[in-house]
């Protein structure tokens, strides 16, 4: 006779899907960063028409390498999220345990001439590398448990750039990404889960185009396509509880976890020598990319289910799925530029997105929320060397959801988060 497991694992799993897709969304525009190298992320991500060297490669590939015809750089950005959950009619008011995530970066852009039209680059960077982790939540009258996530998703680009004519630079950039999962949820309750192991190839295109329309004045357009990463090759744990045969191993799969498609259009203006004044806005297509993520089960020991979860139906199935329904973000950046004199930069930045996160499908293990970033930066310009420094706050945002389908919403109506976040990013960069 096979085993069946406890009627609350329908909730657990709910709960699951939604800590799986906790580490990248614990970001700043839903889950991507707000900019890409160091410079960017001092003016605050706005870099789409802003001439760069090798650091460039990662944003728009018809603006890389036009600082210096060969340059390298190598970095880190240290990402501290600070998360709370709260329910007034519940008395919960638990904050997440702190955690540090570095995101290391590596650049290379060379022109293949001193007169050719022609510059190539390569980028390896940390698009995510994030998680939660929360202790002691109550889990009944008298007990508790933690559930935890940790993704890492890395990207290299390899981009090329071509100057049509004076004004003109088209740049077209091919996207590797390789993602990594780990989480658990409530591992020692009875319903609970952990997965390990998850991993996916997925890949994507990017097309840039920058137009100089005077030395003062440059426009910028970018796109780039999704990118479809289905994790698979990983186990869950399932906890059945002691009486029904304790936890059993599955292998387990991730289908339709994709990296959404964006557009982006910027302005460059240097109304004096020393100033640069920059302005950005970006599309992302978080409703196309994130609909119904499905956990998908399978292979489990002789005399357990192949069909552990409930289908809402009054049978089983192997595959969860997940209702997210974001939606649509538009953000938008302004950064400062100031030089001091020929060695020394200042930097400052504003970024804006409202969240994609409907109220409705908000959870407290799903904080996609920020939208709100000040940055700041600095440039130290040593001729052949340059070192890159900058700070980026993420003001903290609040979200309620009332909704009292508990399919929904497991945590009941009047559960709260509130995310906020730090960031310090450092580079050195070579030009020979």
């Amino acid at each position: 006779m096979k085993h069946r497991p406890a009627r609350s694992l329908t909730v657990s799993s709910i709960l699951l899907l939604i800590v799986v897709f906790a580490s990248p969304v614990v970001a700043t525009n839903g889950m991507n960063m707000i900019g890409y190298g160091v410079r960017s992320s001092g003016m605050g991500g706005a870099d789409a028409a802003v001439d760069s060297d090798a650091s460039g490669v990662a944003g728009n590939p018809a603006a890389m390498g036009q600082l210096a015809d060969r340059s390298a750089a190598i970095g880190i950005s240290l990402l501290m999220p600070k998360l709370n959950v709260s329910n007034e009619s519940m008395g919960l008011d638990l904050d997440g345990e702190s955690q540090i995530f570095p995101l290391p970066y590596l650049a290379y852009a060379q022109r293949l001439g001193a007169a050719s039209p022609w510059i190539l680059g390569l980028e390896a960077y940390a698009q995510g590398g994030m998680g939660v982790d929360f202790q002691n939540f109550p889990t009944g009258a008298t007990t508790t448990d933690s559930f935890h996530s940790k993704v890492m998703f890395m990207r290299l680009t390899g981009a090329a750039s071509y100057q049509v004519c004076d004004n003109l630079t088209l740049g077209l950039s091919a996207i590797g990404g390789y993602a990594g999962m780990d989480f658990s949820m409530f591992p020692e309750s009875p319903g609970g889960m952990d997965v390990e192991g998850l991993t996916s190839m997925g890949f994507a295109g990017r097309f840039g185009m920058q137009y100089k329309i005077s030395e003062a004045l440059s426009l910028g357009a970018v796109y780039t396509s999704q990118t479809a990463l289905n994790l698979d090759g990983g186990t869950a744990t399932i906890n059945f509880g002691s009486e029904q045969g304790g936890k059993v191993e599955y292998d387990a799969e991730m289908k339709d976890f994709t990296w959404p498609q964006e557009a982006e259009f910027g302005v460059a203006l240097r109304p004096a020598p020393a100033l640069l004044i920059a302005v950005d806005a970006k599309w992302i297509d978080w409703s196309a990319a994130m609909g119904v993520v499905e956990l998908v089960v399978s292979n489990p020991p002789a005399g357990f289910p192949a069909t552990p979860f409930p289908d809402g139906q009054g049978g089983y199935t192997d595959t969860m799925g997940f209702q997210m329904n974001w939606e649509d973000q538009m953000v938008y950046a302004l950064g400062l530029e100031y030089s001091i004199n020929e060695a020394n930069t200042l930097r400052a930045g504003y970024n804006y997105g409202k969240s994609p996160v409907p109220d409705d499908n908000l959870s407290p293990l799903f904080p996609a929320i920020i939208e709100q970033h000040a940055t700041f930066g600095y440039g130290l310009d040593l001729g052949d060397w340059g070192f890159e420094l900058a700070y980026e706050h993420a003001f903290e945002n609040s979200q309620t959801n009332d909704n009292t389908d508990p399919m929904v919403n497991p945590f009941g109506p009047g559960i709260t988060v509130s995310h906020s976040q730090n960031t310090i990013h450092f580079q050195t960069s070579c030009s020979f």
